[in-house]
């Protein structure tokens, strides 16, 4: 068993996600459809580990997370939720990574061109900021009332650009048409986000004019792809020398059911030598690099606990494998209660003899690494957070 995922949403019975999903990692993937009434108590509570989100929900999960990506805070919806290991929500947003993936699947450059959105909510919203972000000209919504809308489409006929926003079209009814490109005459590429069916009767339109035009399923094929990697994540567990990484991960293991790796156990067993023992003939540099090497090995097997060492990311290239391979979930402690527990081991090289002044100095060296990480959880290693 991995990390609990699945799909938000109201209406779901057309659902593609899970097919993608089972594609792209073994983690368990499920649909759950829930009222308005009923999605707040379960973003907040209920029994998952990261959610795709799609409408109408991405502004309620956006309105509950108490972190979100940049992405997320441009466009002022989610349509990623991870829960942490303290219950709090964060939130992302691949939505316009996704769309940016079709204006290069169509070929044309959108580099100072008029583009027309038809549609004014969420999706459109997306469109035309990854539109702007990619220099696009005049970005102009066509909603059914306000100033541009589908009775003087004609004001808008030097467009390059036109993407199909809105559900019309969408299966079943598959008749249905937005507007005709007859009203475009100089549209160079058309975007249609549906994607069931394949093509929609705009996208048909476009291929019979000779226009490029590219539909939304790769979109949702890369938005799946970038949610995996929350959703194939390891799990990094990170803090002080006696935080208790190492008996809090294999509680946590076993609850989610997930392989547990101790970083310094690895080390260990490739190496022959004990930590201390390497420490002490090797140096810390060398002992360093060893580290290294050992987390980029276990970083490339996704869904695990992964424990790792005090100074296991300090250098940044390690950080970033850890944050590009899953989540980094730092444990803090009380440094009355470190001490503590370093004073019993015998094993921590850096904390030999005089351990409360050896750990309060290293503590000191380390303060703006360790407070630099945003997903923390205060705990002991006797309780493991449930949620």
């Amino acid at each position: 068993m991995s990390l609990k995922c699945g799909l938000l949403g109201e209406k779901l019975g057309h659902s593609r996600s899970p097919e993608i999903h089972r594609k792209l990692g073994g983690y368990e993937y499920r649909l759950y459809e829930k009222t308005p009434a009923e999605v707040e108590e379960f973003l907040l509570r209920g029994d998952y580990d990261v959610l795709n989100v799609t409408i109408p929900y991405k502004k309620v999960a956006f309105g509950l997370c108490k972190e979100v990506s940049p992405v997320a805070a441009e466009l002022g919806n989610v349509n990623v939720v991870v829960k942490r290991m303290d219950g709090t929500l964060f939130g992302d947003n691949t939505d316009k990574a996704g769309f940016e993936k079709l204006v290069s699947l169509v070929g044309v450059s959108v580099n100072g061109q008029k583009c027309v959105v038809l549609g004014t909510g969420g999706a459109a919203m997306t469109a035309a900021a990854a539109l702007r972000g990619l220099g696009a000209g005049a970005v102009v919504h066509i909603s059914r009332s306000g100033p541009d809308n589908y009775t003087n489409l004609e004001r808008h006929a030097d467009a390059a650009i036109l993407v199909n926003a809105t559900p019309v079209g969408m299966f079943p009814y598959v008749e249905d048409q937005p507007v005709s490109l007859s009203a475009f005459p100089r549209c160079a590429a058309v975007i249609d986000l549906i994607y069931n069916p394949s093509p929609t009767k705009l996208l048909a339109e476009a291929a019979a004019r000779g226009i490029p035009q590219v539909g939304g399923l790769p979109m949702l094929e890369e938005q799946a792809r970038l949610a995996s990697v929350y959703m194939n994540a390891n799990l990094y567990l990170y803090g002080a020398p006696g935080s208790g990484k190492s008996t809090f991960g294999r509680q946590l293991a076993a609850t989610k059911e997930m392989p547990f790796v101790d970083l310094d156990d690895e080390i260990e067993a490739r190496d022959g030598r004990k930590i201390a023992d390497i420490f002490a003939q090797d140096g810390e540099a060398a002992f360093r690099a060893i580290e290294k090497a050992a987390l980029k090995r276990v970083s490339a097997t996704p869904g695990q606990v992964v424990a790792l060492g005090g100074g296991a990311l300090l250098a940044p290239e390690s950080r970033q494998v850890a944050e590009a391979t899953g989540r980094v979930i730092f444990l803090e402690c009380p440094e009355e209660e470190l001490v503590r527990r370093v004073s019993l081991s015998q094993a921590r090289p850096l904390l030999a003899g005089e351990a409360a002044k050896r750990l309060h100095a290293l503590l000191a060296a380390r303060h703006d690494h360790y407070a630099s990480f945003k997903e923390r959880i205060k705990t002991t290693p006797e309780r493991v957070p449930r949620h």
